[in-house]
């Protein structure tokens, strides 16, 4: 094979779920040393394609047309045998979910051993590769986390874990299905420089398959456009960005929210574009009660996380270890008034969040909800406030039963509260599902039915269930495509505006939160160590931290 001939070459290929068809006869190149972005809606066949170049489509996908080649050899006559010599070595993948990636019963360590088994170091040399590889990605307390679970990290610090792993390995294509979704505005900058680096280093070709489109801009040198199975655009990420051919192409720029200068009231949405709507500073101003007292209240809270030592621990004298999640910090939420925590993963946003709710124990500090002090009633006490707080996880799907139909989780909530007396459970499922944009036949679905905004949009409506006071929103845009973020803030927007819901936004996407925060309050090393309005911390940032995010967040190159 010459240097001028792709490494990947695909050609007018079909793929199948049953009578669906998931990718149209799609052609595409990636050519040698090169980084090509694979955009596109959810279900638009994304990752469809990138698990049939790795060979990982699952059993009920069929391949009805055309040819897949890697380096001049056809992937779609491989044997099991074949793709074990290749997998993991030549093509390498990092996963959209890193903790189904990671084996939940074994420690970092023990799984960034297992992927050097063909290497003849001894283990010390392979622990030391890990951890080198660790601190590549900026892993705070690299050595710490060999000997940690997954579940012990974040969400942020296991992508991590994943990228580090793929370091080690060296490929020659690089898989990566949405690598910095998860990830801060900082941490992403250093990823992306870090990929552009092995790409460098090593010629290793990239597929980057995202929703990010400033990320593309960033790091990629080509970029593919696709829509519903089909191939919209391609070319350079310069002349579809700045020149797009396709309206389809055009209509996704413009939902982008990095690419939206003013504040917006509601955002443009891919088939709604004027939908796009100005913030109304006086609007903005009669939302918010600041003449009462705040609805949430925190004072100097404390949180900190005990590491329980084993027996050898304790026979060799070693002392506890303990993280201290959150140092000091004070906030205060008004009543109708929209709040956004941001912070790298790990600087302890969620730890406060889920400290507010009484669901880890507070060292010290007071929490005051409503004019009650939180950490000072008992459990049962503490039962009729979460009625009024209601919590959307950062993994929608992950929070919802798969066994259940998706108007049966809606409602579970009512039911688990005691207040599913004397209601139609089935038509309340049916309001609120309606109440959040979704149709009545969602009821008698199932999680695995839906998309990620579909999730989202149910994890809304869940919380909506008890008419709760304040809303406290984990990553409520994680892993969702423009077009989609947009949707999910439109709603939030609304729904604090016809129910008066004070809202808690913990997330790192600067981009959206911009638009809807009223304030913003910025966490560093599990203290509070920036307090404003939205405009003005964005546009006259106190702390060095502050303006160390605020130039990393990825910002729109071209126009349209």
């Amino acid at each position: 094979m010459t240097e001028h001939t792709p490494l990947v070459e695909i050609n007018d290929l079909a793929i199948k779920f049953g009578a669906h068809t998931a990718v149209n006869n799609v052609t595409m190149d990636i050519g040698r040393g090169r980084i090509m972005g694979l955009v596109g809606e959810s279900g638009s066949g994304k990752s469809t394609i990138a698990n049939a170049i790795i060979g990982l489509l699952p059993h009920a996908a069929q391949i009805s047309n055309g040819s897949l080649r890697f380096d001049g050899r056809d992937l779609l006559s491989f044997t099991a045998q074949d793709w074990g010599k290749i997998r993991g070595k030549d093509i390498a993948y990092v996963s959209q979910d890193p903790m189904s990636a990671l084996n939940p019963v074994l420690r970092i360590g023990e799984q960034m051993l297992d992927i050097q088994h063909l290497s003849d170091q001894s283990n010390t040399e392979k622990l030391a590769n890990a951890l080198a590889a660790l601190e590549q990605v900026r892993m705070p307390q690299a050595q710490a986390r060999l000997s940690m679970y997954p579940h012990e990290l974040s969400g942020g610090q296991k992508q991590r874990v994943c990228i580090a792993m793929v370091i080690m390995a060296r490929p020659k294509l690089l898989i990566t299905d949405e690598a910095t979704t998860a990830l801060d505005a900082t941490l992403e900058v250093e990823i992306v420089r870090l990929l552009k680096e092995l790409q460098t280093d090593i010629g290793c070709t990239m597929l980057f398959v995202t929703h990010h489109l400033t990320v593309v801009e960033e790091l990629c040198d080509d970029v593919t456009v696709m829509y519903q199975g089909d191939i919209k655009e391609c070319g350079t990420v310069a002349d579809v960005f700045s020149n797009p051919s396709n309206t389809y192409t055009s209509n996704l720029l413009s939902c982008d929210p990095s690419r939206i200068e003013e504040k917006c009231r509601r955002l443009p949405i891919m088939f709604n574009l004027g939908l796009k709507e100005l913030a109304d500073p006086e609007t903005d101003r009669n939302r918010i009660n600041n003449t009462s007292r705040p609805l949430l209240s925190v004072r100097h809270l404390d949180v900190t996380f005990r590491k329980p030592r084993s027996l050898i621990d304790i026979l060799t004298g070693k002392p506890e270890q303990r993280v201290e999640a959150v140092k000091a910090a004070s906030l205060d939420i008004a009543p109708g008034e929209t709040v956004a925590l941001i912070g790298e993963s790990g600087s302890g946003k969620s730890t406060l969040a889920r400290a507010a709710f009484r669901l880890v124990p507070s060292e010290k500090g007071e929490i005051d909800f409503d004019g009650t002090d939180l950490l000072s009633i008992t459990n049962a006490e503490m039962r009729p406030f979460r009625n009024e707080m209601s919590l959307m996880m950062q993994d929608p799907i992950g929070s919802l039963s798969p066994r259940m139909r998706v108007g049966t989780s809606v409602i579970e909530p009512l039911i688990v509260s005691g207040k599913a007396s004397g209601l139609n459970l089935r038509d309340e499922a049916i309001r609120l599902l309606e109440l959040v944009g979704l149709s009545a036949d969602f009821v008698d679905r199932y999680p695995h039915e839906m998309s990620g905004g579909q999730a989202r949009r149910v994890g809304v409506a869940r919380a909506l269930a008890l008419r709760p006071k304040m809303i406290i929103a984990d990553e409520p845009t994680a892993g969702l495509d423009v077009s989609i973020q947009g949707e999910i803030f439109n709603l939030l927007a609304e729904l604090r505006e016809s129910m008066s819901l004070s809202i808690l936004i913990i997330t790192h996407n600067l981009h959206v939160v911009r638009h809807l925060a009223d304030r913003i309050v910025i966490m560093y090393h599990g203290e509070i160590v920036e307090t404003g309005t939205t405009e003005n911390v964005i546009r006259a940032p106190k702390h060095a931290y502050t303006k160390v995010l605020l130039e990393a967040n990825l910002h729109a190159k071209y126009g349209v």
